[in-house]
């Protein structure tokens, strides 16, 4: 059964949209520092119904007591002042609403706006709350969005935007394929849609699968999520083409791009072996990227991979989570999940960031994910590559719904947008 089929079982009256994602993968270098959800630390998952406790310091803790961060001295919540009222739980606070099909939050370098990315391409611009009559951007006549799974699915600001105005975009053009285009902006929150240089085009062997994250990380290299095109899952484990890959591209040292010199293959591949990585995030902290790639029959997955990791191979279509898709598939070299989930509690995983902001010192250093058909939210953290402290926020964050995507603002709060059109912030109830 494939991901549409599942939405439109859970979903029967929405036009549901196949748009979440996992990924297999561990901390690179050491494949035995990623571990499935069960052999975690935290092999449950509490509802946060109590405080968590806080060191006198100000340090953040877990809810173990434990320390809540890996390398989290430079975390932009690690404080010094007086610590905050005890933390009762987590709610989610309506910031606007009315978007048509929304599939992305972002800030921008340079201005305090949220951009909320609508999948039929409009580019809408939100600031105190309210949504601008203006689109910063209109693609609707550049793509086809006739399948849930296309249109315009990825956005990202150059690190130098407040000077430059850089930004670059990935839609499904009007052929059916991906596209991947450069755009300038005048001015912080309007775009100019005739500076449109396109960089990149990927033919699409059908129309499912097209995933569309783009991510600058640390390095100032350009990070791009292909899914394996929705034809069978076999171009995931071919490196002659690009689908199943997270691409790498160094888009300030030639015209329209440079092939970092780390990619493994000597083209635009950086890491393969994936279905759909929907969304991903580079935590720039610990400078490792956390996939969430759609399972096909029985797991959801999320990946985890440093920055280090190139040609990680995370395995579709051979493997599915940690067991073979393929009868006697060779597990040798493959990677396998961080954290896995089985169909009998979701279908459809939402991959999220980790928290870094000011507000939830608490939970600085977790990563926040959800799962489309049964509209849960969890959280876990890294410990030495190990998945431990996981809560359950579904109780708590039950109005965010079926969610598309997660997404921070410039001061590192998380966001999120969910297909009914409503944009939230996760916000601590003290």
């Amino acid at each position: 059964m494939d991901h549409m089929e599942r939405i439109g079982r859970v979903s029967a009256g929405l036009a549901a949209i196949a748009l979440a994602v996992v990924a297999a993968g561990c901390v690179a270098g050491d494949e035995t520092t990623a571990s499935l959800a069960d052999e975690s630390e935290a092999g449950s998952l509490p509802s946060i119904t109590r405080p968590a406790e806080t060191e006198t310091s100000g340090s953040p803790t877990s809810a173990d007591g434990g320390d809540s961060a890996t390398g989290s001295s430079a975390a932009s919540s690690t404080s010094t002042t007086e610590p905050p009222t005890p933390l009762q739980g987590l709610a989610a606070e309506l910031v606007a609403d009315g978007f048509d099909q929304p599939i992305l939050v972002t800030g921008a370098p340079g201005t305090s706006a949220l951009f909320v990315v609508e999948r039929e391409g409009v580019i809408r611009i939100v600031e105190d709350g309210v949504v601008a009559d203006e689109p910063f951007l209109d693609l609707r006549q550049e793509l086809l969005s006739s399948s849930i799974e296309q249109g315009l699915l990825g956005l990202a600001f150059h690190p130098d935007y407040a000077s430059t105005g850089r930004f670059f975009a990935y839609w499904t053009d009007r052929d059916g394929d991906s596209r991947l285009g450069e755009f300038h902006a005048p001015e912080p929150t309007l775009a100019d849609a005739a500076s449109l240089q396109v960089l990149l085009e990927v033919d699409q062997p059908a129309e499912r699968h097209n995933a569309g994250m783009l991510q600058f990380g640390p390095d100032g290299l350009l990070y791009v999520a292909l899914g394996d095109g929705g034809s069978g899952g076999g171009t995931a484990q071919d490196t002659s083409n690009l689908l199943g890959s997270v691409l790498r591209l160094d888009v300030d040292s030639a015209e329209p791009y440079a092939i970092p010199a780390g990619n493994p293959f000597g083209d635009e591949i950086w890491v393969y072996g994936l279905r759909n990585p929907w969304r991903f995030s580079i935590d720039p902290l610990d400078e490792v990227m956390y996939i969430g790639d759609v399972g096909q029959d029985g797991f959801e997955e999320i990946n985890v991979v440093g920055l280090d990791g190139a040609g990680t191979n995370f395995g579709w279509f051979e493997m599915e989570g940690d067991r073979c898709f393929q009868s006697g598939c060779d597990q040798d070299g493959l990677t396998i999940p961080a954290l896995q989930y089985t169909h009998d509690e979701g279908c459809s995983v939402t991959g999220g960031w980790v928290y870094r902001g000011r507000a939830i010192p608490e939970f600085n250093g977790h990563y926040f994910y959800a799962d489309w058909c049964k509209s849960f939210v969890r959280s876990f953290r890294l410990a030495n590559g190990r998945v431990v402290d996981q809560f359950d926020w579904t109780t708590e964050l039950s109005e965010l719904d079926q969610v598309t995507s997660f997404g921070l603002d410039n001061d590192a709060e998380l966001y999120a947008v969910n297909w009914q059109g409503q944009l939230f912030k996760i916000v601590p109830v003290r």
